[in-house]
């Protein structure tokens, strides 16, 4: 992993910029220190993988150089993975990230694994900014920074239906 995520960091000055809740799409392919016992991908390496997606995204629309310029950084505060078929050694897919939606402290992104037009599996998940002198970073501050309409219009169906879900199925 150290290895992708020392290349993501290497190719961010070369990646085209995109919009802030544009789709996002990196090429990879899987490893064999990817793989658990029954070798296929390992639960956990696509949470890892969803960094990397997030880390090109945040690098294409610009937000990594404004929280860098406001001394912010996000953190996950939640996430979640529906599988629908396994990625096996070699395989190589697509990840897709976009940012859906907001609420007044989180952002929801979706996170697609595509192999061969396939889809593969899904991950949700939520982020937040924080300042790194204490305190948060509410998301009118960074969408003031980002105009976008469509994404605004989606906040309140993502975010009641996150709620939903944390209260009646996690502590």
């Amino acid at each position: 992993m150290i290895f992708r995520t020392i290349l993501i960091f290497l190719k961010k000055r070369f990646l085209t910029k995109t919009q802030f809740s544009e789709k996002t799409v990196i090429n990879m392919r899987v490893l064999p220190t990817d793989l658990d016992l029954l070798w296929h991908v390992n639960n956990g390496v696509y949470f890892s993988f969803m960094d990397f997606g997030r880390w090109d995204m945040i690098f294409r629309n610009g937000v990594y150089d404004l929280a860098m310029k406001n001394g912010w950084y996000s953190v996950v505060a939640g996430e979640t993975i529906k599988f629908k078929k396994s990625l096996e050694l070699w395989d190589k897919f697509q990840l897709e990230t976009q940012i859906m939606g907001y609420d007044d402290k989180y952002f929801f992104i979706q996170q697609r694994f595509v192999k061969n037009g396939e889809l593969m599996a899904t991950g949700l998940v939520k982020v937040r900014f924080l300042k790194r002198k204490g305190g948060t970073v509410s998301t009118q501050e960074v969408m003031d920074l980002f105009k976008d309409q469509e994404l605004q219009n989606r906040a309140q169906e993502l975010s009641a239906e996150w709620y939903g879900i944390e209260s009646k199925y996690l502590a």
